[in-house]
C-alpha cells in the first residue's frame, strides 16, 4: 500500500524507485535493531551497534557491559556466548554452522546444517574486520587484531593477528591478574579516549607528525 501511495504521489518512475530504496533501506534498518527480550541473555550494559545483522538472537548470550560493533554479520544458529566487558569490534563476522558436507548424500553439501557454537570469554577484544569460523573458542583476555581470520582456538591472553591467525604474543598475566583482583574493569565502549602517542613514533615520523599537528600527542 506504502508503495503504490509513493507511486502515486511521485507520479515518475525515478522518484518511485528513490523512494522505494529509501522505503527498504529504511525497513532494512528497523529488522536490525535488536531489544533485550530477542536474546537468550543480554546483560546489563551491553549494546549492540547499528547495522548489525545477528540470525538467531534466541541462541545468542551476551554477558555484562559487551558490546557488539556496528556493521557485524553473525551467523548465531549454532549458538554465540560472549563474556562479560568484550568487544567485538566494526564488521566483525562470526559464524557458527556449516553446510553438511562430510559424507553427504549430495555436493557441494546436502540440506544437514552442522552446529558448532562460538564461545568468547570475559574481558577480550576482537578487532574490526576480524572473521571467526564456527566452532572456535577464545579465551579470557585474549586480543584478537584488526583483520584477523581466527581458525582455531585461542588460548587466554594470547594476541592473535593474520590469516591465518597466529599467536604473535601475549599479555602480561601478572599485570592482567591485579587489574581482575582490583575490579579495574573498562566497558569496551569508551566515550571519551585519553589520547597518547608512543615517542618511537614521534621519532620514526617526526616531521609528518608535524604536519599533522600531532606532535603534543
Amino acid at each position: 500500500m506504502i508503495r503504490a501511495l509513493l507511486k502515486k504521489v511521485a507520479g515518475n518512475t525515478r522518484w518511485y524507485q528513490f523512494f522505494a530504496w529509501l522505503y527498504g533501506q529504511y525497513r532494512a534498518d528497523y529488522k536490525q535493531q535488536y531489544e533485550p527480550c530477542q536474546f537468550r541473555f543480554f546483560g546489563e550494559g551491553a549494546s549492540i551497534g547499528d547495522n548489525v545483522q545477528i540470525s538467531r538472537p534466541d541462541r545468542v548470550i551476551i554477558k555484562e557491559y559487551s558490546i557488539i560493533g556496528k556493521g557485524a554479520i553473525i551467523n548465531s544458529k549454532g549458538g554465540l556466548y560472549v563474556g562479560r566487558y568484550t568487544g567485538v569490534g566494526f564488521s566483525c563476522v562470526i559464524w557458527t554452522s556449516e553446510h553438511h558436507h562430510r559424507a553427504a548424500k549430495t555436493i557441494p553439501f546436502d540440506h544437514g546444517s552442522d552446529l558448532k557454537p562460538v564461545v568468547i570469554r570475559d574481558f577480550v577484544w576482537i578487532g574490526s574486520n576480524v572473521k571467526i569460523t564456527p566452532g572456535r573458542q577464545i579465551g579470557e583476555g585474549a586480543i584478537i587484531g584488526l583483520g584477523a581470520v581466527v581458525v582455531k582456538d585461542v588460548p587466554p591472553l594470547a594476541i592473535v593477528m593474520g590469516n591465518p591467525g597466529e599467536i604473535v604474543g601475549y599479555r602480561n598475566r601478572e599485570h592482567f591478574e591485579k587489574c581482575k583482583a582490583e575490579g579495574a574493569f573498562q566497558c569496551p565502549r569508551v566515550e571519551d579516549y585519553v589520547e597518547k602517542m608512543f615517542p618511537m613514533y614521534k621519532r620514526r615520523f617526526k616531521t609528518e607528525i608535524e604536519e599533522l599537528g600531532l606532535s603534543d600527542y
